[in-house]
């Protein structure tokens, strides 16, 4: 009896059309709504889908495997391109998954050149404080927190 040989970790981002969504939402629903959650119930996981189906917002999958599993999503980004009277940026509404270190460096390529294919000047993305330690090696710099409270 031979010994199973190891998972070697391998990933890819997709990047799925309006035209896809519906194909591709049972994969992603969970998590569009485990994001919103830390919204503050800002949306529901169906308006973000409406959103993507009508190329009003960008939906990026992170697929692959791992060590110990084979095809699986993890992670998914949402942006959208926003025309500011300057210029244009790319906007991350959502970003979520797990065991970053497989994918961060991928999506961060991937949507940098999306934005650059897009004319967009600059990316704007609003995300949970984890991100501030590892997003210096791709150059940002935290210029403003977002502070909040309900009244």
């Amino acid at each position: 009896m031979h010994k199973p040989k190891p998972i070697k970790p391998d990933v890819s981002v997709l990047s799925v059309e309006p035209k896809f969504i519906d194909k591709f939402w049972p994969l992603c629903d969970f998590m569009v709504a485990e994001a919103l959650k830390y919204s503050g119930g800002s949306a529901e996981p169906k308006y973000i889908k409406e959103l993507l189906k009508k190329d009003e917002a960008q939906m990026f999958l992170v697929f692959g495997s791992d060590e110990d599993e084979l095809n699986q999503v993890f992670a998914l980004f949402v942006t959208r391109i926003a025309a500011l009277p300057n210029y244009s940026q790319l906007e991350a509404i959502i970003c979520t998954g797990r065991k970053r270190h497989l994918w961060e460096d991928k999506i961060v390529n991937t949507v940098t050149k999306f934005a650059k294919l897009n004319g967009c000047k600059k990316l704007s993305f609003w995300v949970r404080p984890g991100w501030a330690r590892v997003s210096k090696k791709w150059g940002w710099k935290a210029k403003h927190i977002q502070m909040e409270r309900e009244v």
